[in-house]
């Protein structure tokens, strides 16, 4: 709508200036020749600004209302008076028509390379932001081998003095009587040693991922059953879980328990975002060129953008309880499908992306 108005103003500006220069020829007397040299050269300012700012048709649309506007004047005061001067306004008339096709050819190839210009700039920001999102996913696939590494060496050398120590407390919990109060203390120390064996197991399954096994599957059906774990735990926090699978299978080469393993995850996540209740919703999509995704879309109000850049992180968490593993490990599944995870915060959450290559 404002440039339909901008485009009626430019218009009415042009021909309100060529009817304006027209009436100063017909107002100033017919002895008065330079002003009338003057005035005649004045259509080329109203024939030039259309061209520059609508091409060729302007340009000449622009010029054939100046010649329409000025013949008029020049057979009625110029053609009996002055023959030879009215032929040099037929030649000034035919040069309005001339400098209206040349500036409005180079208008329109001036924009053409504008456009163009301007496609290429866009083309090159995209290329460089998917460039630097592909350095950091390389980072941070690269850290997360070497923290598995270096989490898979701990893992050892905790578990074993574990173990050893779990079986020299219930040795000393055997040792004392049911009624002693020291016996509590024993319980305590089992528990604690059972809470750590737990968090070295995560490490350990965190470090030593199996390697997918790669089969042709669906993910509308991988969605669909992973709706179907989380629905309950969702019904008791208050929130909807919605499905907007696509109508035609999205067929990809993955690992299914591992795939779903990832989105039981974001899910898991979104939960936890959304603790007064909300909706979660799982979305296909079928817009991909070369490849399947499924988006995880929360109402927890979003993640905040100074602790965008580190969420992907193992151990990095803003809760209270947790390990900050849960978005690693899916993070780690898409990479190791070749696909990506990515996120953006949408109107009233987070919108999780999880992207797959197509099955050829």
């Amino acid at each position: 709508m404002k440039v339909q108005r901008s485009t009626l103003l430019y218009a009415a500006g042009v021909a309100a200036a060529t009817l304006s220069i027209t009436a100063l020829h017909l107002v100033t007397p017919l002895d008065r020749i330079v002003l009338h040299q003057i005035y005649q050269r004045l259509y080329y300012i109203p024939i030039i600004v259309a061209a520059v700012r609508f091409g060729l048709r302007g340009g000449l649309s622009a010029a054939l209302f100046a010649s329409i506007a000025y013949v008029p004047h020049v057979l009625m005061h110029w053609q009996h008076s002055n023959p030879d001067y009215a032929l040099n306004q037929y030649a000034e008339i035919i040069l309005f028509n001339v400098v209206g096709i040349v500036t409005g050819a180079l208008g329109d190839r001036s924009r053409t390379a504008r456009a163009r210009a301007e496609q290429t700039a866009a083309e090159l920001q995209r290329a460089y932001a998917e460039l630097r999102q592909t350095f950091e996913q390389l980072l941070r696939a690269d850290r997360l081998i070497s923290l598995g590494e270096l989490s898979a060496a701990i893992v050892h050398e905790v578990r074993n003095p574990l173990g050893a120590i779990k079986g020299a407390v219930e040795i000393m919990e055997d040792g004392i009587s049911p009624d002693n109060p020291r016996r509590e203390f024993a319980a305590i120390a089992k528990r604690e040693i059972d809470r750590l064996d737990r968090l070295v197991e995560e490490f350990l399954r965190f470090a030593r991922s199996p390697k997918p096994v790669v089969e042709r599957v669906d993910l509308n059906e991988i969605v669909a059953s992973v709706a179907a774990l989380v629905e309950r735990q969702a019904g008791m926090q208050g929130v909807r879980v919605e499905r907007r699978l696509a109508a035609r299978k999205l067929e990809t080469m993955a690992d299914g328990a591992q795939i779903r393993q990832a989105l039981m995850n974001l899910c898991l996540n979104a939960l936890q975002a959304m603790a007064r209740g909300g909706t979660l919703t799982l979305r296909t999509n079928t817009s991909d060129r070369n490849g399947v995704s499924v988006e995880v879309e929360d109402e927890g109000g979003g993640i905040d953008p100074k602790i965008a850049a580190r969420i992907f992180d193992p151990f990095f968490t803003t809760k209270e309880r947790g390990l900050g593993l849960g978005l690693s490990i899916a993070y780690k599944v898409a990479i190791e499908h070749g696909g990506t995870l990515t996120f953006r915060n949408g109107e009233k959450g987070a919108i999780f992306r999880l992207a797959l290559p197509g099955a050829n």
